[in-house]
């Protein structure tokens, strides 16, 4: 018998209508890869979609109290401004933020000094918390 992790990574844009089937599967963990939190910008780098379909799916997913994770790709120059928008999240809601190497983690972690890193095995990910949040930051190592 094998322990098999069921994990469902997505734009974010057929989430919500997928959330059903998902949990009928037995999957509770699902990954976002998010480049921005601002509309505007998501719409020019991301080919016009739109930001409101991802958090639509995003909030019917935390609903249903499926596990979130946030794989962020942040580009410097573009979309490096919103550090803490991201860390503002963990203090919202039990997401995992996890920042993947597109940018420099010494920029990232300079913008959250309080960090304390989680003693632990995280699959390749070095997990940190903020002081008051319920959420996880986390780096992707390579």
């Amino acid at each position: 018998m094998t322990n098999e992790i069921k994990n469902y990574i997505t734009d974010g844009h057929d989430l919500g209508e997928k959330v059903d089937e998902l949990k009928k599967a037995g999957i509770n963990d699902v990954t976002v890869v998010l480049n921005t939190l601002d509309h505007t910008r998501y719409k020019k780098l991301n080919d016009g979609k739109t930001l409101d379909l991802v958090f639509a799916g995003i909030n019917e997913a935390s609903d249903r109290q499926m596990n979130i994770t946030l794989h962020v790709g942040l580009k410097e120059g573009v979309t490096d401004d919103e550090v803490l928008n991201f860390l503002q999240l963990t203090f919202q809601h039990k997401y995992d933020i996890v920042f993947l190497p597109t940018i420099s983690y010494d920029f990232l972690k300079s913008k959250m000094p309080l960090l304390k890193k989680i003693e632990g095995d995280f699959a390749g990910v070095e997990m940190y918390k903020y002081p008051g949040s319920i959420g996880r930051i986390g780096f992707m190592m390579n």
